[in-house]
């Protein structure tokens, strides 16, 4: 009888609980600020794009898988040399945190891990600098964000890796143990189903 009772339990505990339990798909899209941590190359100036699945657990936090494409890099600021792109594909795990939204404010912040793959870069086109790049990078990000009732969203984050982009370096080389570091200011948008 015990036994029966703590099972009927759990299955009336976990129905209330996941119940509450919203997804939301959205897409998002900015303007990255990228460069490499300790080069003397400038900031390169570029873009990311994205969907993501907002996966509502409380009204104050939701964790939001994402997949962004992003191109990054670095600026030489050099004449004649153009700049350093690098291309991924990212899986991000964004917690989300909403303290203030039961007062109907949309401010929000973010942080999590990121995976990225790099699909594609200009290396070749580089005049033999970089002789190899990491096809992944790990990285971390904080943000901060504003929802507007209307589904609509801008956001900020800080993006830092913890892999050497090279993997091997030219004998002159301008970097040094070198990771991307980027700061994304861009929309969202969530759309209702």
């Amino acid at each position: 009888m015990k036994k029966s009772f703590l099972t009927l339990a759990f299955i009336v505990l976990s129905t209330s609980v996941f119940s509450q339990i919203t997804i939301e798909p959205g897409v998002r899209a900015g303007v990255n600020f990228s460069r490499f941590s300790s080069s003397e190359f400038d900031a390169k100036t570029d873009f990311y794009i994205g969907g993501f699945a907002e996966i509502n657990f409380a009204s104050f936090f939701a964790l939001r898988p994402e997949l962004n494409y992003s191109r990054q890099g670095a600026s030489p600021n050099l004449p004649g040399v153009s700049d350093i792109e690098i291309q991924y594909l990212s899986f991000a795990l964004v917690n989300k945190f909403s303290p203030f939204k039961k007062a109907g404010v949309g401010l929000y912040f973010t942080g999590g891990p990121a995976v990225s793959l790099r699909v594609g870069d200009n290396v070749n086109d580089f005049d033999g600098t970089f002789s190899s790049l990491k096809n992944y990078d790990i990285l971390i990000f904080g943000g901060i964000g504003y929802e507007f009732p209307f589904n609509l969203g801008i956001e900020a984050r800080y993006n830092i890796g913890f892999v050497d982009i090279i993997d091997t370096q030219f004998s002159t080389s301008f970097l040094s143990s070198d990771v991307n570091e980027v700061i994304q200011i861009g929309a969202t948008y969530k759309f209702d189903f």
